[in-house]
């Protein structure tokens, strides 16, 4: 995609030499975010000034939307597929894209005796031979848990822990810089195994092999042979919210009618009210939609095994710890999801709540991915990171601290209590950063990171318009982003006295030049 990028935005390209070209761009974004589809729109302009004709109008699917990126998924599809048939009708040999058939399975399986030598995930991932590897999604390291702490106070409803991962064995290998996240690869927790095994047909310790039927590249290594029982335990996401695809795939498997009717209008666009109803809005599980129809659960043949559940996908974390100062560690800093809604069980999380199990040497599939926010060495530098999104600029200090850079690094923290979240206290203290923290429960006004900001006004103009500081934002993607953004657009008017549009370009022009810089998550 990035090769693609910089060819069809050069300037040289002539404005008609995608004139026969006929295309349609669907984008899958989130409102919530500050370029929401940025690049499909961008996308879509370019097409059509190299002379290319829209087949159809610009699809933006919006997370936020209540019934999901569907809404929008769902028509644009249908038109698509519609526009097509129309240019290119299909052949009576093939199935209509528009119609409900059901695919093959992706899967054959073949059944092994009791003697086959079985295979786990983690022998796929065998650590190190004396030859340097580059770890990925289908060769994670298997780093060893070197500490897992819990940083807030036991009275505190919100559960956040301070991992340390043992990587002094490939520290060239899993080399990072602050900015980087670590892909976790997690899985399912004994009891929910047990669970979902209850649910099916299966004998789940019968060694089986998966063999797929076409040549699509999986993005997962299945061992061969392999169990039911590990399957579950570390490859299928049971404990997600089913989309439509799973309720469409399970209606055509279904023989009991009520169940069948019920399945089939949750897989339909007329049901999705009533599908967001059942399951997105109370978090229902795959797990407990399998419980409510149990009669089409026992049908679930093994070949649509990989077909009905989705893949446990990884996870990214932005990396706590400094590779200068914590040398041979990598640390994360984890908020436990776990929160409550009409269902009668707690909801959690699944990546957080296994994380929080992990005890000392056991092992955790790892890789390193390239972050979205880059420190600069030698500008001073401004970080707001309430919440877990102080994780990176731990990492920025502590580096900036070893590297004994003489440039000016601020740092606002916000939490709910001091005696309950201030993450990493006491080593704000010997840090040479100059530190502000905001605590919203603390006093009977709230005080947020936006409050900080603004009283430092005259400060960060300083540093933002004559010493060529960079501005960083990590954290919670609902309203933070906004509110601080607000707060560097009111420092902009009233000590640069600039208008509010003057105050908007500016901003956008830090953000041109990476001088403002946020990674934030929902």
């Amino acid at each position: 995609m990035k090769k693609f990028w910089r060819f069809i935005m050069r300037k040289n390209l002539p404005p008609t030499c995608l004139a026969d070209l006929k295309f349609g761009v669907l984008g899958l974004g989130d409102s919530s975010y500050a370029k929401y589809n940025f690049v499909a729109k961008k996308l879509c302009r370019r097409l059509e000034n190299l002379g290319a004709d829209p087949l159809l109008k610009l699809g933006l699917a919006d997370d936020q939307h209540d019934w999901g990126p569907d809404a929008v998924v769902d028509p644009w599809v249908t038109e698509m597929w519609q526009k097509l048939i129309n240019l290119h009708p299909v052949d009576e040999q093939y199935t209509s894209p528009l119609g409900s058939s059901l695919p093959p399975p992706g899967f054959n399986v073949k059944m092994e005796n009791g003697n086959s030598s079985l295979v786990i995930r983690d022998q796929l991932f065998v650590n190190g031979n004396g030859m340097k590897q580059t770890y990925n999604r289908k060769h994670p390291f298997l780093a060893p848990v070197k500490s897992n702490t819990r940083v807030t106070s036991v009275d505190h409803f919100q559960e956040t822990r301070l991992l340390s991962f043992d990587v002094s064995a490939v520290s060239e290998e899993l080399a990072y810089e602050p900015g980087d996240v670590v892909m976790i690869q997690p899985s399912n927790v004994k009891a929910d195994v047990e669970e979902f095994l209850s649910a099916l047909p299966f004998v789940a310790d019968t060694p089986m092999v998966f063999e797929a039927t076409t040549d699509c590249d999986f993005s997962i290594a299945i061992p061969k042979p392999v169990t039911l029982r590990e399957l579950a335990k570390n490859y299928l996401d049971f404990m997600s919210v089913p989309r439509r695809s799973f309720f469409q795939l399970l209606a055509h498997v279904s023989s009991d009618e009520l169940e069948k009717e019920k399945l089939t209008e949750f897989g339909s666009p007329e049901g999705t009210e009533e599908r967001y109803d059942y399951a997105n809005r109370p978090r229902r599980t795959i797990l407990e939609v399998l419980q409510d129809f149990h009669k089409t659960s026992r049908e679930i043949s093994l070949e649509r095994i990989f077909d009905i559940f989705p893949i446990i996908r990884p996870r990214a974390f932005s990396i706590a710890s400094s590779p200068s100062k914590h040398k041979g560690e990598l640390h994360v800093l984890v908020a436990v999801v776990k929160y409550k809604t009409r269902l009668s069980h707690p909801r959690k999380g699944l990546c957080s709540n296994w994380l929080s199990t992990l005890k000392p040497l056991t092992k955790a599939p790892i890789w390193i991915k390239r972050g979205g926010i880059r420190f600069s060495r030698n500008a001073p530098c401004i970080m707001v990171g309430p919440g877990t999104g102080i994780a990176p600029f731990r990492s920025a200090a502590h580096e900036r601290s070893s590297s004994y850079s003489q440039a000016v690094t601020v740092v606002f923290f916000g939490c709910r209590g001091k005696a309950a979240d201030y993450y990493f206290e006491e080593e704000w203290k010997t840090l040479p950063v100059k530190f502000f923290a905001a605590f919203s429960r603390d006093q009977e006004e709230k005080v947020y990171v936006q409050h900080n900001i603004k009283e430092n006004a005259v400060e960060l103009w300083n540093l933002i318009k004559h010493k060529n500081a960079c501005v960083f934002v990590a954290g919670n993607s609902k309203n933070m982003p906004d509110d601080v953004k607000s707060a560097f657009l009111d420092i902009f008017q009233a000590q640069g006295n600039m208008t509010s549009e003057e105050a908007q370009y500016f901003y956008e022009e830090l953000q041109r030049n990476k001088r403002y810089q946020q990674e934030t998550w929902s």
